[in-house]
């Protein structure tokens, strides 16, 4: 789903889709989607994409990962009543540490308006960053329906 525009090519295809509700208060006084919003915006496909790979798993309270890295780029502008999704998905697998890879794309056109490359870090029950469990490694791949 990505066009001439896009600058972070997604080399698979993206299974997690989450429709957004585009909020007033997310839109500045130009008309267009706040630069803040994205990341917001972007907030939500992870929950859903965790959501959708480990259902009922994910302990939001004590979270097994954090972000360490987070790149966004904008390339058009969305306004108020276009229909927007975030598109998810997990591009890179490393020993400790993940990347995703997100576009805010229209649902209509799928031109993308924004991309974004999160690197996550897993964590152990004490807090400290540790291999990416061997469970979350098959989900992901599991639901990537890929090897990672």
């Amino acid at each position: 789903m990505t066009d001439k525009k896009s600058r972070i090519r997604a080399q698979y295809p993206f299974r997690c889709a989450t429709p957004v509700q585009l909020r007033f208060s997310d839109i500045d006084m130009l008309g267009h989607l706040n630069n803040n919003a994205y990341l917001q915006i972007y907030d939500l496909g992870k929950n859903d994409y965790f959501a959708k790979v480990r259902p009922g798993y994910v302990k939001w309270s004590r979270p097994p990962l954090m972000i360490v890295n987070l790149n966004c780029s904008f390339l058009a502008q969305t306004r108020f009543h276009e229909p927007v999704e975030v598109l998810t998905q997990v591009a890179r697998m490393g020993e400790k540490s993940f990347t995703m890879m997100q576009q805010v794309v229209n649902a209509e056109t799928h031109e993308v308006k924004s991309e974004c490359e999160s690197v996550m870090v897993y964590f152990d029950d004490d807090g400290h960053p540790a291999h990416v469990a061997d469970d979350w490694r098959r989900d992901i791949a599991t639901y990537e329906g890929r090897e990672l």
